[in-house]
């Protein structure tokens, strides 16, 4: 399956803080912005991949990942 977000995209994003578990999110953490399904675990995020070729990640509330945006749409530019 391919992904709906294709390498060279442009995320369409709303600021907002948490919403819901599985909703697409942009989390920023030590430097990295990371855009996945985000879902809240007693321990911290996990973050899973919208692309079945990308492993998920989870993400420890010590690392203090920071849930920025949510993701509304995307759009591959003109060139």
């Amino acid at each position: 399956m391919e992904s709906k977000y294709h390498n060279g995209s442009v995320a369409l994003i709303r600021e907002t803080g948490f919403d819901y578990d599985g909703a697409v999110y942009a989390v920023v953490c030590n430097s990295q912005t990371y855009i996945k399904r985000v879902y809240l675990e007693a321990e911290g995020l996990r973050l899973v991949s919208i692309n079945p070729k990308y492993k998920d990640i989870f993400i420890s509330y010590d690392e203090d990942p920071r849930v920025v945006r949510i993701i509304i749409g995307n759009f591959i530019p003109l060139k």
